[in-house]
This record gives structure tokens, C-alpha cells and sequence, in this order.
């Protein structure tokens, strides 16, 4: 069992890091990352409360956790900014 949790947690950080990919790329929220990043977070904890799972599982979690919260409110102030490209492209010389 130890194994699937590690291997959780690992498709966990991967998630993670391709949300932050596509928000990166997106310049905002989506729905696959609105999507994907509870699930990366949910995912692993079956496998860390069945397994007598050790210190540095419970830690990568909630770091992976914690990433997920951050990228998600990236992509909320990236929404919430006004594109500045479009602000200089309506003015005319």
C-alpha cells in the first residue's frame, strides 16, 4: 500500500505543476484547472489514512496541498488584472 500512496502523491505534484503550466499559459483559470487541482489535493488522503503512511507522505502532501491553493489563486488575480495589451492597443496615435 505503500507504494500507491507514494505514487499518488506523485500524480498529485504532477497535477499541480501542469495547472500552474496552463495557468501560466492561459493567463487565468479554466475549468480543467478548476477541476484538477481539489482532485490532485483529494486523491492522495485515502491512500495516507488507510496506509500507516510516514512523516514525509503527510508533508509532501500538504505541501502539494498547499501549492494547489497558491496556483489557484494565481490564476484568480491573473482573471481579476486588466489586460494591459488591450489597454494600449484602443489608443490611436
Amino acid at each position: 500500500m505503500t507504494a500507491l500512496t507514494w505514487s499518488l502523491i506523485a500524480v498529485g505534484v504532477m497535477t499541480v505543476a501542469a495547472s500552474s503550466v496552463r495557468v501560466h499559459r492561459v493567463g487565468g483559470p479554466s475549468r480543467e484547472v478548476a477541476i484538477a487541482l481539489p482532485v490532485a489535493a483529494v486523491v492522495p488522503l485515502s491512500g495516507l489514512l488507510e496506509d500507516d503512511a510516514p512523516a514525509a507522505a503527510w508533508g509532501l502532501w500538504g505541501a502539494t496541498t498547499i501549492a494547489a491553493a497558491l496556483t489557484w489563486a494565481v490564476a484568480d488575480t491573473l482573471r481579476d488584472i486588466p489586460n494591459q495589451a488591450a489597454g494600449k492597443a484602443r489608443r490611436t496615435p
